[in-house]
C-alpha cells in the first residue's frame, strides 16, 4: 500500500484564528516489496560520506527496497563553491557553512509517500561541477528529479537540467522556483516555453501536490497544486495558492537521507545537523525582506506533527537542528504548546532559530531554553533608532539591549544580524552601528551590506527614487546594488571588513571562543570561519 499525497490537510482547532494548528494525524508510511520499513536508514552512506560514488550504492539500495528506482533530490552545482538556494532567499556563502536545503527536506516525504524513496545528493558539497554530475549521473537508474534553482542563475540552471536529464534517460525533471518568479506568471510561462525539459516548477515546497503528480506522470493526471505543469504540448499555470487560518499537515520529511557530517551552522557546538520548519511566513513589512513575499501572514503545522519530526530526527542521531521559520515563536499559545510537549520528549537533540525582539521575552526564552534551545539569532539591523524605523524595525534601543542580557543570563548563544551602509548612511553613521553591535555583546555577529533584493519594497523604492544601480544585487552581501550618498564603493568594503575583525579578531573574542571549544568539530568550524573574515 502506498500513501499518496494531495493538497496538504489543513484543519482548524483553534476557533478560526489566524496561526492555528491541527491536530490530526497523517498515516503512517509502508513498505513496498519489501519488510524494511520504508524509512529504515540500512541503505545510508556511513555520516560525512556522501560522495557521488556512493550514489549507485545508494540508488541500488533504494531499488532493492521499494521495488522502483529512486528519486532524485538535487542541490545542483554553482561556479562560487556554495550558493545557498532556497525558494525565497538565496546567498553566496562560498567562505560560510553548508547546511541542508528545507525546501528539499520539506518535499522528500511527499517523495517517499508517493512510492519513492527519496535519494539527496548535495552537488556543491561533494565539488562537482555540471560536467562532472552529468557525467556520473549517466551511471546512476533515478525515477525523476527535482533541484533547487537560484533567481540569479535560473535560466543557466535549466539549460544545464537539460544534460541530467538526457544523462537519467529522459526522466521527469521538476525545478523548484524562486520567489522573484512565483508571483510573475508571464515570466514563469516563457521560462519554460523556453525549457520544454522541465516538466514542473514547483511553486510552494509547503503546499503542493507534487507526490500526486510524480505517481501518476503525463497523460490524465491529477490537477497541478501550486505546480506548474507540462502536459504533452499544454503549460498549467495554476494560481499560486496559500492557506491562512488553518493549520498545515505535510509528510514527515526523511531526515535520513540529509545526514552528513560535513553541514553545520556558524553557531554550531555538534554534528551532524538538519533543517526544520515548524510555521511559513511573516506578517511584518520589513522594507528589505524577501521572507514575506509567498506567505504574507503566518501559518503554522501542526503541534504533534513537529514534536514527533523533532522527536524523529533525534532518532537518526542528529545533534543539532535548524528552524528556518522566519520569526519563531510569533504566535504565543501555539509556540508555548509546541515548546511544553518537546520539552516533555527529554530529547538529546538541541536546536537553533530566528525571532524577533518583540517575540522574544523572558517567560518565552526560558521556556525555550527548557525544550532544548541553544542559540537564537536576531535581526538587529543599524545603531541608529530612526535607520531601524525606516525599514520597519522598529526596535527601542533598551529593549534590543534587554533580550540579549536575558539570553546571557540562560546561557543562549546570540547572533546579531547587522546591516551596513543604508542609502542615506555616512563613515560615522556604519561605525556607530559597528560600535552598537559590539555592545550588544553577541557570540556571533553577521555584518551584511544592505542590497535591494528583486522584488522588495526596499528595490521599488531604491527604483522609484533613482538610487538603485543597473547591476544584480551582491548575494555574499559584501557589495552593494544601490548608490550610497556619502559613501563609495571602496569605503563601504573597507568598513565591511573593519566590522568583521574588530568582531572576531580581537584579543578578548578570540580567547573567549577557544574557551568555549569542546570538540574538534567546533575547532574545525572555527578555523573555517577565520578564514573567510581574513
Amino acid at each position: 500500500m502506498v500513501h499518496r499525497t494531495t493538497s496538504p490537510s489543513r484543519t482548524n482547532t483553534h476557533g478560526g484564528r489566524l496561526l492555528s494548528p491541527a491536530s490530526s494525524r497523517s498515516a503512517p508510511s509502508q513498505s513496498r516489496g519489501d519488510k524494511v520499513p520504508i524509512n529504515s536508514l540500512s541503505w545510508a552512506l556511513a555520516p560525512g560520506s556522501s560522495d557521488m560514488h556512493g550514489i549507485c550504492a545508494r540508488a541500488l539500495n533504494a531499488i532493492y527496497m521499494t521495488g522502483r528506482p529512486p528519486f532524485l533530490l538535487l542541490d545542483p552545482p554553482s561556479p562560487n563553491g556554495f550558493w545557498r538556494r532556497s525558494s525565497t532567499r538565496e546567498k553566496d556563502a562560498a567562505l560560510s557553512t553548508p547546511f541542508p536545503s528545507i525546501d528539499l527536506i520539506l518535499l522528500s516525504g511527499a517523495v517517499r509517500d508517493a512510492g519513492f524513496k527519496p535519494v539527496f545528493v548535495d552537488a556543491q558539497l561533494d565539488n562537482l561541477n555540471w560536467d562532472g554530475l552529468a557525467h556520473r549521473l549517466r551511471r546512476e537508474k533515478f525515477a525523476g528529479l527535482v533541484s533547487l534553482t537560484s533567481s540569479s542563475m535560473i535560466e543557466e540552471e535549466f539549460n544545464q537540467l537539460k544534460r541530467l536529464k538526457d544523462a537519467l534517460g529522459g526522466v521527469p525533471c521538476y525545478a523548484v522556483g524562486t520567489v522573484v518568479i512565483q508571483r510573475k506568471p508571464q515570466r514563469l510561462r516563457k521560462l519554460l516555453e523556453m525549457s520544454p525539459w522541465v516538466d514542473g516548477l514547483i511553486l510552494n515546497t509547503a503546499e503542493h501536490n507534487l507526490g500526486e503528480l510524480i505517481s501518476a506522470p503525463g497523460g490524465d493526471g491529477p490537477v497541478p497544486f501550486n505546480v506548474a505543469l507540462r502536459t504533452a504540448d499544454t503549460l498549467v499555470i495554476p494560481e499560486l495558492r496559500v492557506s491562512y487560518g488553518d493549520s498545515l499537515r505535510i509528510p514527515q520529511p526523511e531526515h535520513a537521507c540529509f545526514k552528513d557530517f560535513r553541514y553545520c551552522l556558524p553557531q554550531s557546538r555538534h554534528g551532524p545537523v538538519t533543517c526544520v520548519q515548524f510555521s511559513f511566513g511573516c506578517p511584518y513589512t520589513c522594507e528589505f525582506c524577501v521572507d514575506n513575499q509567498l506567505y504574507r501572514k503566518t501559518l503554522y503545522r501542526d503541534v504533534e506533527d513537529m514534536v514527533d519530526e523533532m522527536a524523529a530526527v533525534d532518532r537518526l542521531g542528529f545533534r543539532e537542528a535548524y528552524f528556518k521559520d522566519v520569526t519563531f515563536g510569533l504566535d504565543q499559545e501555539i509556540t508555548t504548546e509546541f515548546l511544553e510537549k518537546l520539552a516533555a520528549r527529554k530529547l538529546r537533540l538541541r536546536w537553533l532559530c530566528s525571532t524577533r525582539v518583540e517575540v522574544a521575552r523572558a517567560e518565552m526564552l526560558t521556556l525555550m531554553k527548557r525544550a532544548g534551545c541553544y542559540g537564537i539569532e536576531i535581526g538587529v539591523e543599524h545603531g541608529k533608532q530612526s535607520s531601524r524605523d525606516r525599514v520597519g524595525k522598529t526596535l527601542p534601543e533598551h529593549r534590543i539591549r534587554e533580550v540579549f542580557e536575558t539570553c546571557r543570563r540562560l546561557g543562549i548563544s546570540t547572533t546579531a544580524f547587522i546591516m551596513l551602509a543604508f542609502d542615506d548612511d555616512t563613515e560615522e553613521d556604519v561605525r556607530e552601528t559597528i560600535r552598537f553591535a559590539r555592545s550588544l555583546r553577541p557570540n556571533y555577529a553577521a555584518f551584511n551590506v544592505l542590497n535591494a533584493l528583486p522584488g522588495t519594497p526596499y528595490e521599488e523604492r531604491a527604483r522609484r527614487e533613482g538610487f538603485l544601480l543597473e547591476q544584480s544585487a551582491d548575494y555574499r552581501f559584501m557589495a552593494s546594488n544601490i548608490k550610497h550618498r556619502h559613501l563609495t564603493p571602496e569605503k563601504v568594503e573597507q568598513l565591511r571588513r573593519e566590522a568583521l575583525r574588530s568582531f572576531y579578531f580581537n584579543p578578548r573574542a578570540i580567547l573567549k571562543r577557544l574557551v568555549q571549544v569542546r570538540s574538534l568539530f567546533e575547532l574545525r568550524k572555527l578555523v573555517r570561519l577565520s578564514l573567510s573574515v581574513v
